[in-house]
């Protein structure tokens, strides 16, 4: 039998998941990693810790089943940034899309207008996430270094020339740096030329379905791997993971919810917001994927958690305090933004908050008020996107947070619409796997591809409790306005207190 490994690598930990030929899952591994934050926003990632995890999985996999494994295939985070020198050696860890410290490059573009300029261009919105902020903020605050970089690659890249020696990144990862061109789905030259930078010194661009190059003889060996393996050029794991529970059209939408979170949908055409509130990332010439990424999802519910219940409370104790208030908690209201914001705000000041507490509120009305605020922060993000591209028919959900069938519900109840489950909640390295099954010439046309994700139980709204979340929805955006005001205000002060 022959066998393909699908690797997601994440933030914090890399997972990877070995399927038969036929995409029946055989078994599963994951190894986590630190995340490096040493100083204020800074938020790094040691990237010889990550392939040293990556060759862990892939070996111990290869191990779990008898038969050869044919190609390995790709799932990565995004917005990360890699410095290396004439030799492929580093010299920076990996930025990552949670390192902030771009964050007053990003005030000045938005306020000299070019920010909005480059998100017409890349459909990248505007936050220090993105890797064309990390840049110039680079470019004036390390000028010897960034003068030493030769190749500038994302997390993905650099894994991919460790096993091969090529310098490959494909078009779904390089949508997201801010410096790829919507149109002409190249490197966009006005921004590089802004940068000083060329085209050399990013990675040659490549379809997902790609085949990288040969691996290393050194890796073929250590990792006990067929000679001929197809290192698989993979995708984005926004793009994968998307593709990964089916929504493969408008009349769905993508919703998953892990420590962040985020919504999105396939457009046959570029969709641009005025205010550029939503990404839109091609991954081929009719075909782009929009949405909006939080920072504030399953990380709001821990530290919710811990707060109200103590260190040793358990997700089954916050779940069934919250359980015991109503729908809507009395007109409490709970504004997520703990670690700032991207979508739907985009502000990395932006500052969490309780609206409408009063004596009458216990710890059981607050949890459920989290819950319902963590929702409700995903519900404005994809209503943006329905504003531009319709309502969707379902939306279909994956993530930790979405593993009970109380706040499945909620979501269906929030959202108004139907709601999907996926029987395999590993949905970044099952597409992975289906990317690699069309490099090996299988055919993986939209019937197919529903046929491979498996559905596990479709949440239809309760019509009393979806009438009162409609009803407390705008009150919800309308006080969040309120707020955005002071912000920055109460960022700056907070600041002065340390």
């Amino acid at each position: 039998m022959n066998y393909i490994i699908g690797l997601d690598v994440g933030t914090t930990a890399t997972k990877g998941t070995v399927y038969d030929i036929n995409g029946k899952k055989k078994a599963e591994l994951k190894k986590g990693y630190p995340l490096i934050q040493l100083k204020e926003d800074q938020a790094e990632e040691d990237p010889r810790l990550i392939f040293a995890a990556v060759q862990t999985i892939i070996f111990k996999l290869s191990k779990m089943v008898k038969g050869k494994v044919i190609a390995i295939s790709w799932s990565s985070q995004m917005h990360s940034l890699i410095g290396l020198d004439k030799n492929g050696e580093l010299l920076t860890n990996s930025i990552t899309w949670a390192d902030n410290r771009a964050k007053d490059i990003v005030l000045r573009d938005k306020e000299s207008g070019l920010a909005l300029k480059i998100y017409q261009q890349t459909g990248m919105p505007v936050h220090p996430m993105a890797p064309v902020y990390k840049l110039a903020w680079l470019k004036e605050n390390k000028p010897e270094l960034f003068t030493q970089v030769d190749k500038w690659v994302d997390i993905k890249t650099y894994l991919l020339y460790r096993l091969t020696g090529e310098f490959k990144e494909d078009i779904t990862m390089a949508a997201g740096t801010g410096l790829f061109s919507l149109k002409k789905l190249a490197w966009d030259q006005i921004i590089l030329n802004q940068l000083g930078l060329k085209d050399r010194n990013f990675p040659q661009l490549v379809q997902p379905t790609a085949v990288i190059g040969k691996m290393k003889d050194e890796y073929v060996h250590k990792l006990d791997l067929p000679a001929d393996v197809k290192v698989i050029a993979g995708a984005s794991d926004g793009y994968l993971s998307t593709v990964g529970v089916g929504a493969v059209d408008k009349n769905e939408f993508a919703l998953n919810i892990g420590t962040s979170g985020a919504v999105r949908m396939f457009s046959k055409k570029v969709l641009l917001d005025k205010k550029a509130r939503f990404f839109c990332y091609p991954s081929s010439k009719n075909n782009y994927l929009l949405g909006g990424p939080v920072n504030n999802g399953g990380i709001i519910f821990e530290w919710a958690k811990k707060m109200l219940l103590g260190p040793q409370a358990t997700a089954k104790n916050f779940l069934d305090l919250a359980q015991t208030a109503p729908a809507g908690s009395d007109g409490l209201l709970f504004h997520p933004y703990l670690g700032g914001e991207r979508a739907p705000i985009w502000d990395s000041n932006a500052r969490g908050s309780f609206v409408g507490l009063t004596r009458k509120h216990t710890k059981a009305y607050m949890a459920r008020s989290v819950l319902e605020g963590i929702i409700f922060n995903l519900r404005a993000a994809a209503h943006l996107l329905t504003a531009s591209a319709g309502k969707p028919k379902e939306l279909r959900i994956t993530g930790g947070f979405v593993r009970s069938n109380f706040v499945r519900q909620m979501i269906a109840n929030i959202f108004a619409i139907p709601v999907v489950t996926m029987k395999n909640d590993q949905s970044g390295t099952l597409a992975a796997m289906l990317l690699a099954r069309q490099e090996l010439g299988f055919t993986e046309n939209r019937e197919k591809i529903k046929n491979l994700i498996k559905e596990d139980k479709t949440y239809f709204p309760d019509q009393e409790e979806a009438e009162l979340y409609q009803n407390l929805f705008p009150l919800y955006c309308e006080i969040g306005q309120d707020l955005e005001k002071s912000y920055a205000k109460i960022a700056a002060f907070q600041k002065r207190q340390k």
